[in-house]
């Protein structure tokens, strides 16, 4: 809208002095209100349905709820999800009355807290409910180890609840306040995207086609929700009359969708590269960041070693884990026994105390296991014991049965072939090899051939006699090179190199071999081995017919000295001939004094909590104009035009001030002369005073508010963007205009247009 300074007649400019001079008082003391006509026109949008809104987007947050609650076990899991995601979605519907800003805010974060509590209500004691925390981190920790389904706890519950119920807040949030339903609808699509990947494979299609079905149902309902608040709803009855006649055309492509799901593979292809069908190297954490404690506890006849599990595929020069689909993981059966055709005769019983993970530890060659408690499950791929679902929980006791160690004698005697396949694996897997390297080449033709047996350990005598093991037992590549310098040349190897060695000349030889690990004996104390970080250890497997696969634990006879902290994985090993000793002589110090040190400490804690206070102290003032302005600007728009363009020409005021243009009793006109002239500002005045206080007061429109808040708008901007960063970020925290405002009325309802305004609203 242009507005220009009005020069036809000496007596109209007379009338606009008059009203300049007055203006002050007048803005203090409010717009007086003239019979006949209309001062407070409300300035708010059509009424959003904000009901039916909620009842579209409730049906993707369903869908999500559907995905997310499937990667538990059991259909609760579902059920609680859809109703925490429900329950977000009311809170969005019902949070949006609340007038005031920051009473919002603490309704709404404490609404979806108590959400996540609600949804423990059923599985947790009043105590446990009330100290959240340590199951909520417990069920964090274990996300990284458990495989969906997982076991659904007291602490998923709760995250369950925080995660749906803010997913359904966010979704009605932004279909109602930012009246964009479509977008609000895609809210859960991530969350549903993340949960068809996590869903267990069996469990995906029917999965899918309900979160299909419901974001159908979703989308015909938006269908019939008119925003714009003057045109007349359609009504429920002919919703469902609607709703009715589409059923059959949904069920129709949904039973197209599940023929093609399940019977070809055009709506799920087989992956280009698929993670679960790579071998993946071992990721293991160095000693020095492990603390120190008891993992588990043996009662066994024997020393170990305690498996873990095993490397059996070299690809890339390393060895690597097997890939996780060739596992072959079962429930262990009633009877406890996993494998009939080896002979019992090693017993040891666990009892868990600071492990975490799924995996147990167990012996080699198992026969079978007996364990009270949750369910166990055993994968006669890699020989791994494990829990079916869920993480290890102290306390859990199980007792184990393995195969009988065979004598040197038997070993000797062996001379049946391979047979083709080791369990459902073939045989050449575990052979595949490169070439060997000359070195290796000339030691096998030494070895003796009157058995696999004694020719292996010809060349593991001859191997762990030559290299001296130096460095720590991480998990690193291990090319025949490598295997090469170790028989000549540097003759240096880490534990996990000549672990990894003696697994590579086996197979040179024929024998099937892998790199088991775990932990190997333990300190001995009230007659049970207490097994820590410090012992675990890497060690040789090999495969003979009729014993299976057995462990061989084999040191150097010569290590470099080693005074770190790191485990060596091979201990009992041979000092070499380079000796490094320390030695510690005592000496008298005088006494310390810890003064600085404490004054240090308490500087520490302080030093941060003053500057925090200090930060609040000078950051607060932009907090209290933010919520002040957004305050006077709802009752701006609940008041009418007039208003609104008295508190546009008031923030712009305002905003001078803060900069230190200073002049509050200034009146527009006035306040023109102490700036240089500029055609937005002179508009803008001119507009101010003619529709406050001139000839345009009795035709104020909503057109002219929008153009005083847009001039406005443009001027703070404008004059924002001639300043510094430095002087913009002074105004932002300034006082000036919360000490001196240009007017200090506005916004400030009487006690009878407080129980009004309300009534205007609606």
């Amino acid at each position: 809208m242009a507005v220009t300074t009005p020069k036809d007649s000496a007596e109209q400019t007379g009338d606009l002095q008059q009203i300049e001079e007055n203006a002050p008082d007048q803005l203090e003391t409010g717009l007086p209100e003239e019979e006949g006509v209309p001062q407070k026109t409300t300035g708010f949008d059509p009424k959003v349905p904000a009901e039916r809104l909620g009842v579209v987007v409730s049906f993707s947050t369903l869908a999500a709820a559907v995905m997310v609650g499937g990667v538990f076990l059991g259909i609760a899991p579902r059920i609680y999800a859809a109703v925490a995601g429900l329950m977000g979605v009311a809170v969005a519907v019902r949070a949006r009355r609340i007038q005031n800003p920051i009473m919002m805010s603490v309704a709404i974060a404490g609404a979806i807290g108590a959400i996540g509590v609600l949804m423990t209500v059923f599985a947790g004691s009043f105590s446990d409910i009330i100290d959240l925390g340590p199951f909520v981190r417990e069920a964090v920790k274990s996300g990284d180890v458990q495989r969906p389904p997982v076991a659904f706890e007291l602490g998923w519950r709760a995250i369950l609840g925080w995660l749906m119920g803010g997913l359904g807040f966010s979704a009605a949030w932004v279909a109602i306040e930012l009246r964009r339903p479509s977008l609000g609808m895609m809210v859960p699509l991530p969350i549903v995207a993340f949960g068809a990947i996590s869903v267990p494979k069996d469990a995906r299609i029917l999965s899918g086609l309900m979160c299909l079905v419901l974001f159908a149902i979703g989308l015909g309902t938006l269908s019939g929700i008119e925003l714009d608040g003057d045109t007349e709803q359609r009504s429920i009855a002919f919703e469902l009359r609607r709703a009715a006649r589409a059923l059959p055309l949904i069920g129709a492509i949904t039973g197209a969708l599940a023929v093609l799901a399940t019977q070809t593979t055009f709506l799920f292809p087989p992956p280009i590269f698929d993670p679960t069908q790579s071998a993946q190297k071992p990721k293991a954490i160095p000693l020095s960041k492990v603390p120190d404690r008891v993992l588990f506890t043996v009662d066994s006849q024997v020393t170990g070693p305690w498996r873990m599990g095993g490397l059996d595929v070299y690809e890339q020069n390393a060895w690597k884990l097997p890939p996780f689909a060739e596992s072959r993981i079962a429930e262990i059966p009633e009877t406890g026994v996993i494998d009939s055709e080896v002979v019992a005769g090693v017993v040891a019983t666990f009892e868990v105390k600071g492990l975490t993970g799924a995996v147990l530890p167990g012996l080699p060659n198992l026969f079978g296991i007996r364990a009270e408690g949750p369910a166990l499950a055993y994968d006669s791929r890699t020989g791994n014991i494990r829990l079916s679902q869920g993480t290890i929980q102290e306390g859990l006791k199980y007792a184990v049965t393995a195969a009988r160690i065979p004598t040197v004698e038997e070993l000797v005697k062996v001379t049946a072939p391979l047979p083709e396949q080791i369990g459902e694996v073939d045989t050449s897997s575990y052979l595949e090899l490169p070439p060997p390297p000359p070195a290796v080449q000339a030691l096998i033709k030494e070895a003796p051939k009157t058995s696999k047996w004694a020719e292996l350990e010809f060349v593991r005598t001859k191997f762990l006699d030559t290299v001296v093991a130096a460095g720590q037992g991480t998990p690193v590549d291990v090319p025949p090179d490598k295997v090469q310098d170790m028989l000549a040349g540097k003759k240096e190897g880490t534990p996990y190199e000549i672990v990894a060695g003696q697994a590579m000349l086996a197979r040179w030889i024929g024998v099937p071999s892998r790199i088991g690990y775990g932990f190997d004996g333990g300190d001995k104390e009230a007659g049970v081995y207490s097994v820590r970080p410090k012992h675990g250890a890497s060690f040789l497997e090999v495969y003979f017919p009729g014993y299976k696969w057995l462990p061989i634990i084999g040191n150097p006879t010569q290590a470099k000295s080693s005074f770190g902290q790191q485990s060596q994985q091979n201990r009992n090993v041979a000092a070499s001939d380079e000796i490094a000793v320390q030695i510690f002589v005592p000496f008298e110090t005088d006494p310390r004094s810890y003064l600085f040190e404490q004054i240090r400490a308490a500087l520490l804690v302080l030093v941060p909590i003053l500057l925090f206070l200090a930060l609040i102290y000078f950051t607060y003032p932009g907090a209290v104009k933010a919520y002040k302005r957004s305050k006077r600007r709802t009752w701006a728009l609940r008041q009418g035009p007039p208003e609104r363009i008295a508190l546009a020409y008031a923030e712009w005021r305002d905003l001078c001030l803060d900069f230190g243009y200073r002049h509050e009793s200034d009146t527009p006109l006035m306040f023109l002369d102490r700036v240089i002239p500029d055609d937005e500002h002179t508009e803008f005045a001119w507009l101010v005073t003619r529709t406050l206080w001139g000839d345009l007061r009795p035709d104020v429109t909503t057109d002219d508010a929008v153009t005083a808040e847009e001039l406005s708008r443009s001027l703070r901007k404008r004059i924002s963007q001639a300043h510094s960063f430095t002087l913009r970020s002074i105004a932002a925290i300034s006082r000036l205009s919360l000490k001196n405002p240009y007017a200090p009325s506005l916004g400030a309802l009487t006690r009878k247009e407080k129980t009004r305004a309300p009534q205007k609203a609606a």
